[in-house]
């Protein structure tokens, strides 16, 4: 009997080379940030997250760098340097951690990728006699600029001798051999954004040479990438796979696409395997600005139209299986490569080999994964997986249950209902209060902002799920109070979440005021000019979807920094580009409003100096305070009492759910 699955092409097997591909979902390059310690081996939680990509389905695993024991310097605390292993693959002790990381995978039907990617540009090169030498390459740090950071540029050395290239050549060769020795399926060649030296030579941008490995020819900036892929191919035999990453074209100035095409003709006999990626780093992580949901796809497509000699792959985006699934049965695509889907699901691939993708929790975009703001120190999280990055600990926490409780929820936003879902996971009788009309709670204004759309999704996949719950019940229209509750569940757990602050200025109660909540779900409210008092990133979203509807909006922000608490790794870069391209959209900062009035707002700049803009309407955005005192009314009403979410404390959607998960594992 055929299978009913909606998702048969991608969940259909592979041939590639003489290996079989068990569907077509890619596990890509990457690794839980701050999961992998200092250690020189494959840390505990490092093995249990790839295994669990492995078990949930990812057919080929690509384990991320390792810089082949070639130290790494301390680099500052605000680059998420720990991104990059350093394991010593060539001690013994090291090797019996990763073959048994390889087992593991093997164990569960998936080959498995080693990356060839040198993070500080240094390469382990072995001489013929069989002495090691340490190629460095990485740029010169200039005047004032520490030596990690330069090795972060894009530079490569114009002056690099042809020697020490070959040298290079030939440890990417040799690194190839360690991998197939210890049991790797495949390797994986990072050459994306100028990034590491094949594709800084391939690019007009960075090659600047005039010898035959020079700028001035395609050619010669692809000789140094097709001689490397030469030696790579003799390591790897007839019986391990290549796959590259590759940027398919490049920013103005670079090489064009019709120039990444001609250079995969030339690379094409040693190559199994295109990935093919954005021409810039960070719009390879999309973000909610960007409303194509796989942004890629038409640039992976046209490669594949050219039916040349390789699988092509695409990432950047992939989470919803239908698109995947009608762009491998179109013939636009062999494999679509994640990374975010296996951290915000760790059993993404099962979910969706039993045709369950309305139960696979939605991922925000939100790149938190990467690490969170610019003055949080770098830690592993994630927004709507809990215990994502809380595997070291979290066995140390969890209670049995040990009785079946009934549990009041009162609130009906992301925090009450996602502590019910935990609930009702252990077994639970939960009921839900909510006040209003309707579940959602402050997130409800997602409905309005198309940029919002990926909260949107994980709001209607709350309540979807609330909704079906058996051990679940809501009350709607239903204002919870102590007495209401008073001695009637085992637990009282209150989620009412936090209100937005009201400056203490003159004219704040004015008509022409309201709060960024309310401006969101009552458009209609608000009419430009608009000026917008709070430039984190809720003041900044909301006088950018004013800004877009065409009113000219101005935020005032305090500090020396728009949106300065917003996430620093491949996020930052595209929010910003997408408020730039608002041209209505405008911003003060180091401005502190003064008063209100019915047609301007006040402020004084940097400098003390007072100034005025015109205003219909004014915007609060000035952060918000938790309702602790309205919580703490309900203590005693219960057996026990929790609060959650922003009652407590002011968060994020990564904040709640991580109190929800750890509320409800006490229960």
């Amino acid at each position: 009997m055929q299978s009913k699955n909606p998702y048969k092409h991608l969940l259909s097997p592979l041939k590639v080379g003489i290996f079989i591909l068990k569907n077509r979902m890619q596990s890509s390059n990457s690794l839980p940030h701050f999961s992998q310690g200092p250690e020189k081996y494959p840390a505990d939680p490092t093995i249990a997250h790839f295994v669990g990509r492995a078990k949930s389905g990812a057919a080929f695993i690509t384990l991320a760098a390792m810089d082949d024991n070639v130290d790494m310097p301390q680099f500052p605390d605000f680059l998420d340097m720990s991104h990059f292993p350093n394991f010593d693959i060539h001690d013994p002790l090291c090797q019996n951690y990763l073959e048994e990381l390889l087992e593991a995978l093997h164990y569960e039907g998936s080959l498995v990728s080693g990356s060839l990617f040198s993070a500080n540009k240094k390469y382990r090169y072995e001489t013929p006699d069989g002495k090691v030498e340490i190629v460095d390459i990485a740029p010169k740090a200039q005047e004032g600029e520490m030596g990690a950071i330069a090795m972060m540029r894009p530079d490569i050395d114009d002056e690099l001798p042809v020697e020490t290239m070959k040298k290079v050549i030939k440890s990417y060769g040799q690194q190839t051999a360690l991998y197939k020795r210890l049991g790797f399926d495949a390797v994986t060649i990072h050459m994306s954004y100028r990034a590491q030296i094949p594709s800084q030579l391939l690019s007009p941008l960075t090659n600047h040479r005039t010898d035959e490995y020079g700028a001035d020819t395609l050619e010669n900036r692809a000789r140094f990438a097709l001689e490397m892929l030469e030696e790579v191919r003799k390591a790897a035999g007839n019986d391990m796979l290549i796959e590259i990453q590759f940027s398919a074209e490049e920013p103005k100035g670079g090489y064009t696409f019709d120039e990444g095409i001609e250079f995969l003709k030339m690379a094409q006999k040693y190559v199994d395997i295109v990935q093919v990626r954005s021409a810039e780093a960070d719009p390879n992580h999309p973000i909610p600005f960007e409303l194509n949901q796989t942004p890629f796809l038409d640039l992976a497509a046209k490669i594949k139209s050219y039916g040349m000699d390789f699988l092509v792959s695409n990432v950047g985006g992939y989470f919803d299986p239908a698109i995947a699934d009608k762009a491998i049965a179109d013939g636009k695509l062999d494999l679509v490569a994640m990374a975010r889907a296996w951290i915000s699901n760790p059993d993404y691939g099962k979910m969706l080999y039993e045709d369950r993708f309305e139960d696979v929790v939605p991922c925000l975009r939100c790149n938190k994964c990467h690490g969170r703001s610019k003055k949080d120190i770098f830690t592993t999280t994630c927004s709507v997986n809990p215990k994502f990055g809380f595997e070291a600990v979290d066995r140390y926490l969890g209670y049995p249950v040990e009785k079946i409780k009934n549990v009041a929820v009162i609130g009906g936003g992301p925090g009450g209902m996602r502590t019910a879902l935990f609930l009702a996971q252990r077994g639970h009788e939960v009921t839900i209060f909510e006040k209003e009309d309707h579940l959602g709670g402050m997130i409800c204004h997602s409905d309005y902002v198309p940029f919002k759309w990926t909260l949107k999704e994980y709001k209607d996949y709350l309540i979807r799920q609330v909704t079906k719950n058996e051990n679940i019940h809501i009350s709607l229209n239903t204002a919870a109070t102590p007495e209401t509750i008073d001695g009637k569940y085992d637990d009282v757990i209150v989620a009412i979440g936090a209100e937005p602050i009201r400056l203490h200025i003159p004219g704040a109660f004015g008509d022409n005021v309201i709060f960024a909540p309310d401006a969101l779900c009552n458009a209609e409210k608000v009419s430009g000019p608009v000026v917008v008092i709070g430039g984190g990133e809720v003041g900044v979203e909301t006088g950018m979807f004013f800004a877009q509807k065409g009113m000219d909006v101005t935020v005032l922000e305090m500090r020396d920094e728009l949106a300065a608490d917003t996430t620093a790794i491949h996020y930052r870069s595209m929010f910003e580009a997408a408020w730039e391209a608002i041209p209505s959209f405008h911003f003060i900062l180091n401005a502190t409003a003064k008063e209100i009035c019915p047609d301007k707002v006040v402020y004084t700049d940097k400098d003390g100096n007072e100034k005025a803009l015109p205003a219909e309407s004014v915007i609060m955005a000035a952060g918000m305070r938790a309702k602790k005192d309205e919580a703490l009314a309900f203590y005693g009403h219960g057996a026990h009492f929790h609060m959650v979410g922003d009652c407590y404390k002011p968060g994020t959607i990564q904040t709640t759910n991580r109190a929800a998960y750890v509320t409800a594992e006490k229960i």
